[in-house]
């Protein structure tokens, strides 16, 4: 008997050198890891950029400062987006947001469309600064998850230079052709510029 205790009692020592007891600190802990769901680039057809309605209402949100702004549509000239925004006049061949009739000929702009992901276009505007290049590019798709729902868009950003001076602006516009209207802006310039928005609501007429 005392034999069999001996046995018992070495196979336990073993088991115990083999396995130590862990403490509460030392037992592993399962962590949540957290995972990101990546949509792959929606496949979006070729876009003329066509303008919403006109008396289409945009409601946009200032996404540094939270301030929320309407955005009224009026009636375009050819490819000349107009709208009143706030209390200031708005109008551009967009997407590039300084080119106007004022500055630009529409024929400049015109062989960006129809949209396509990898079409470019540069040309040259007239505006009180001097001579300026832009170029315009539609650098891919992405779908934006808006407070009304996810949109499928394209992104497209411009380059804007003063050939005479230190000026430099760059802007990215995220094109939805189902609201055909841009629904996310970001434009920052070297002379302090700089405005990041997003469509929260469109009201249609």
């Amino acid at each position: 008997m005392h034999a069999s205790l001996t046995k018992w009692a070495i196979a336990a020592l073993c088991l115990a050198v083999a396995f130590p007891a862990q403490s509460q600190s030392q037992r592993p802990v399962l962590v949540a890891q957290a995972t990101t769901v990546e949509r792959s680039a929606p496949q979006l057809p070729p876009s003329n950029y066509e303008l919403a309605a006109e008396d289409t209402v945009f409601v946009w949100r200032d996404l540094d400062s939270g301030k929320e702004t309407k955005e009224y549509v009026k009636e375009h000239d050819g490819r000349l987006m107009q709208s009143s925004f706030g209390s200031r006049r708005s109008f551009a061949y967009v997407p590039d947001p300084w080119a106007d009739n004022e500055n630009t000929k529409e024929a400049d702009i015109e062989p960006l469309f129809p949209l396509e992901v990898g079409k470019k276009v540069s040309f040259y505007r007239q505006p009180r600064a001097g001579r300026t290049q832009d170029t315009v590019e539609v650098v891919r798709t992405e779908t934006l998850t808006l407070p009304f729902g996810a949109v499928d868009a394209y992104v497209i950003e411009t380059t804007s230079k003063v050939l005479s001076g230190s000026w430099v602006g760059k802007a990215t516009v995220w094109y939805a052709p189902s609201l055909r209207w841009q629904v996310r802006w970001e434009i920052t310039d070297n002379a302090g510029d700089n405005r990041r928005r997003e469509v929260t609501e469109v009201q249609q007429p």
